[in-house]
């Protein structure tokens, strides 16, 4: 597990505020993995955008635009991806009151629960992992099903059961 840990200043508060990050490698490596070596310097790499998307938001908690705990992803377009689809790098954002309540702590290693019991953080952002690699089809959250549910079930020999 690494973790780093970002001073987060609010100008309209003028107040600091420490996040820490958790899975950052594992972030940093999946990103490598399924970028393109041409575009892993450019604005288009996640690794890159990860700092400005938390500041902001950070800031959207502080004026209370989002809710916590909040989960977020992070889009890797096909056409910069080694597979030629879209990846997602989700990540979930949780505050003071998330880290004191168990229930966001399950599933945690001990050393992650360690970190996140500082009692200077104020924000923790943990990397979950990808979604839409060719391993994980269902890219949606909608259990593969996609629109909205026919509304007359069919039987297995393909007659409908109202007629």
């Amino acid at each position: 597990m690494n973790k780093d840990t970002l001073n987060i200043y609010h100008t309209p508060t003028e107040k600091n505020y420490l996040c820490l990050c958790l899975n950052t490698d594992i972030f940093t490596a999946d990103c490598r993995k399924y970028m393109l070596d041409c575009f892993l310097n450019y604005s288009v790499n996640p690794n890159l955008r990860f700092h400005s998307r938390i500041d902001k938001i950070i800031d959207d908690v502080i004026r209370e635009k989002i809710n916590i705990p909040h989960k977020f992803r992070m889009r890797l377009e096909s056409r910069h991806c080694i597979e030629s689809r879209i990846i997602y790098f989700r990540f979930r954002v949780l505050d003071k009151s998330c880290l004191q309540c168990n229930v966001f702590l399950r599933g945690l290693s001990d050393e992650m629960k360690e970190a996140l019991s500082d009692e200077r953080i104020d924000f923790a952002v943990l990397y979950e992992g990808i979604q839409g690699s060719q391993q994980d089809t269902d890219t949606d959250d909608k259990d593969g099903f996609c629109g909205s549910q026919p509304q007359v079930p069919f039987l297995a020999d393909g007659t409908c059961p109202v007629r």
